[in-house]
């Protein structure tokens, strides 16, 4: 998928298929195409990368032999790698939902991981259980995309996997920025746009877990401080952080205009 105004010559063998989109329509819409084409050609699954995630050479084959060697996988929906992250220099744990809050679980060891969400790069998604989750939310347009899709997941009886075993790396947003002696991942003002708002339609849906509105409100505020002191385009941040969250109040959502 080419997801920009301006396709390139990519000079790709033959036996890959490009869809050149000529804009920028945003991730849950590029994806919901993608899939759509995979469909079309009959596969039972649908691999999701970032251009710039660095899948470790047992991946795919990793990914593909679990499912092949399941007897039964009408009940999962996809199934992750752990990954490192570059930008942070460490292992992400995979998420998951206890009695009060979202809590972390360190992707070790040689068993499935039962997870409430994972990131969509380097996932395999199960085609069959697809239709009846229904595509990605195209009114977020990129932020929370594949959280809202494996929440739904979740909410419909379809499990998430984390496979420990299994490794890729990913670097998630620009540069961190330090506050108060701490690392946060850090993403351009556009972006933190994007998450200010889309928290507020989470916020709304019936299928998205009290544990996790109860997280992200608590981090609101503190993120916005952080974002505000600690950019090195303090007021572009605070201007669209802002922006954000009266889209999101007043259910403005879909691709940014103007």
């Amino acid at each position: 998928m080419d997801n920009t105004p301006s396709p390139s010559d990519y000079n790709l063998n033959e036996n890959i298929k490009l869809i050149t989109l000529n804009d920028n329509v945003g991730i849950a819409k590029a994806l919901n195409i993608g899939i759509d084409y995979v469909k079309e050609q009959s596969y039972k699954y649908c691999l999701l990368l970032d251009q710039d995630s660095e899948p470790d050479y047992k991946l795919v084959n990793g990914l593909t032999e679990f499912f092949n060697n399941k007897s039964d996988i009408n009940d999962i929906a996809l199934i992750a790698p752990s990954y490192f992250d570059k930008a942070l220099g460490r292992n992400a744990s995979f998420i998951q939902k206890n009695k009060y809050t979202m809590g972390r679980t360190l992707a070790m060891g040689e068993e499935p991981i039962e997870a409430s969400y994972v990131i969509t790069s380097g996932t395999l998604l199960n085609l069959s259980c697809y239709d009846k989750i229904g595509p990605m939310n195209e009114e977020l347009f990129i932020d929370f995309v594949d959280i809202e899709w494996c929440l739904r997941a979740n909410y419909k009886g379809y499990k998430i996997l984390g496979l420990p075993w299994l490794r890729m790396e990913h670097e998630i947003g620009d540069k961190p920025v330090k506050f108060l002696g701490k690392e946060y991942v850090n993403h351009s003002a556009i972006r933190h746009y994007y998450y200010f708002r889309n928290v507020f339609m989470l916020l709304r849906m019936k299928h998205v877990p009290i544990q996790w509105k109860v997280s992200e409100v608590f981090k609101y505020i503190p993120r916005f401080i952080v974002y505000a002191f600690s950019t090195e385009n303090k007021r572009e941040q605070v201007l669209y952080m802002t922006k954000g969250m009266f889209h999101g109040i007043i259910g403005r959502f879909g691709k940014l205009r103007g």
